[in-house]
């Protein structure tokens, strides 16, 4: 992901960056004031912004999933954390899940749709648990106009 958006964030004056071992976790945390309040492991990247030379700050993290049947519940408290504080703290899926081995194969996601939400649909649009959800699937059915928690899922 740090590779595929850094071009994309980089006009913005914007960096992505993961988050590839616990001590690095543990510092993003410390440094937005909630290392004492979320597990070290709940956190995969972290956006950062130049606000002058030389400094950039934290402005917010992203939850990365696969499959939103990766625990994306275990996230939810890092999440809120995070957005109480003031971060943005999006969730970003590939949002896989095909149903072998008597299915069709075809991946339609675990989201639902806004007609029929998914309990993980539902961590957005009406809990807002994360600043939105981000779906690389293009099969996800995105959001449909305003939704309860004012948080949306897009799609590409």
């Amino acid at each position: 992901m740090e590779r595929i958006y850094s071009p994309a964030l980089s006009p913005h004056n914007i960096t992505i960056t993961a988050l590839l071992s616990r001590q690095g976790t543990k510092a993003v945390l410390k440094e937005i004031g909630l290392e004492n309040k979320v597990g070290d492991s709940k956190l995969d990247m972290v956006l950062r912004v130049h606000v002058a030379e030389q400094v950039w700050a934290i402005f917010g993290g992203v939850h990365v999933k696969a499959s939103l049947a990766e625990r994306v519940s275990d996230d939810i408290p890092c999440s809120r954390a995070m957005m109480g504080a003031g971060y943005f703290s999006p969730l970003w899926t590939l949002d896989v899940k095909s149903f072998p081995p008597s299915g069709d194969l075809v991946n339609r996601g675990e989201l639902g749709s806004p007609t029929q939400p998914s309990d993980k649909r539902k961590y957005v649009e009406i809990h807002g648990d994360f600043d939105h959800c981000y779906s690389a699937n293009a099969r996800t059915v995105p959001s449909a106009g305003q939704t309860q928690s004012g948080k949306r899922i897009f799609k590409p």
